[in-house]
């Protein structure tokens, strides 16, 4: 690990110290591997013990060090495949003294994901955020669609010392694109993001890293082997950086997507785009595209040592409950409300630890915020125990 981000260690330790080597160190050994620039190097050789000991897990995950942050609901898009398309949402912003509230909860945080069921950069304090976070080291991620990233935010970007981009585009074909992604301009896109790219190689630093996420419907299913290609070639031409890689990823699923869902990939078209990425050195991921009985078993989840701030302060045990076009429900059930009471008292409140030991229970109950998790199997759970409803 030291050796792939080399260049990226030199760099953090020249321009902002010890520290941030540290904490960019930490974050790619033991943040689990579904977060945005996670690798979990080490982390991952602990899954093995929690497979066989699995009630140990609650009492080894302290209190959070990583969290992720929705900073506006805000979209001047329609994207298909996203709920806030089809929701009647009052429109806000996560305030700057709210944003504070919430980072002060954590004094030992590590990394932020600041990202959302909106475009962050529709919110006037957002860079402000990030210079804030900066300013103490942290490691940040962020999820865009590079839409509003301009040259002017762009340098800005490199200069905070971002750590990385999830870049959200699900076709490498300017027509599908944008027949998806319903308000951008797939032109516009790459010149964005080739901006960041110059910008990266004018300031010299390998940071933010670039990767990209593509969401698997039925419009763009054919086109994964040539979306690697797309972003190989563009890796040809600039530096992505040392953690780059693809994740294509399954349609989070809501009855108003039904008719773009696919419940399995065909595996021809795993392995034709697994032989692509082979032959031009690309890291590629798949997550979660299979239906439900074929993810992992529940009680191997730690997803829960990832807290999700929602808007309005409601905290969500971790982003997978998000997607799904039930913001009510998700108020309704929320672990607690960190501009009601601070998060260590809610994390370590009676239902949040039941929560917790209700998870790596094999034979118990399934927590109704996680019924129909898309990441972790529980159906099984919820036939054998069923659901619960005060958990």
């Amino acid at each position: 690990m030291l050796w792939q981000y080399k260049k990226t260690i030199r760099y953090l330790l020249k321009k902002f110290g010890w520290r941030a080597v540290y904490n960019f160190l930490y974050i790619k050994s033991f943040v689990r591997a579904g977060g945005e620039g996670a690798d979990n190097r080490i982390g991952k050789y602990i899954l093995p013990i929690l497979k066989h000991f699995p009630k140990l897990k609650p009492y080894i995950t302290s209190y959070p060090y990583t969290i992720e942050i929705e900073i506006t609901n805000k979209c001047n898009k329609k994207c298909l495949i996203c709920e806030h398309t089809y929701w009647n949402e009052p429109n806000r912003d996560l305030t700057f003294d709210e944003f504070l509230k919430i980072i002060n909860c954590f004094p030992k945080l590590k990394w932020v994901n600041l990202t959302g069921e909106g475009d962050a950069f529709l919110n006037k304090d957002y860079l402000k955020m990030i210079e804030y976070l900066k300013s103490k080291n942290i490691c940040v991620y962020l999820v865009d669609s590079f839409d509003l990233i301009d040259e002017s935010k762009s340098a800005k970007l490199i200069q905070l010392g971002v750590d990385g981009i999830w870049i959200s585009m699900d076709s490498a074909n300017k027509e599908i694109y944008e027949k998806i992604k319903i308000g951008c301009d797939f032109d516009k896109i790459i010149k964005n993001i080739k901006t960041l790219l110059q910008l990266k190689k004018k300031y010299k630093s390998p940071i933010p890293e670039l990767c990209f996420r593509y969401i698997i419907t039925k419009l763009n299913l054919d086109g994964l082997s040539k979306f690697v290609e797309f972003i190989a070639k563009l890796r040809d031409d600039y530096d992505l950086g040392e953690g780059s890689k693809i994740e294509f990823a399954g349609l989070l699923y809501f009855p108003e997507v039904e008719h773009l869902y696919l419940s399995e990939i065909p595996k021809d078209i795993v392995f034709e785009t697994l032989a692509t990425a082979r032959k031009y050195g690309m890291h590629v991921d798949f997550s979660h595209p299979e239906h439900s009985s074929k993810l992992p078993a529940m009680h191997l989840c730690s997803a829960w040592s990832e807290p999700y701030i929602m808007m309005g302060g409601y905290v969500m045990p971790c982003c997978a409950v998000l997607m799904s076009n039930k913001r009510d429900f998700l108020r309704k059930y929320s672990l607690g409300n960190i501009f009601e009471q601070s998060f260590e008292k809610i994390w370590y409140s009676e239902r949040y630890k039941k929560f917790r030991a209700l998870i790596s229970n094999p034979s118990g109950q399934v927590p109704i915020l996680c019924q129909g998790c898309r990441a972790f199997n529980t159906l099984d759970r919820e036939k054998k125990y069923g659901v619960s409803s005060e958990i």
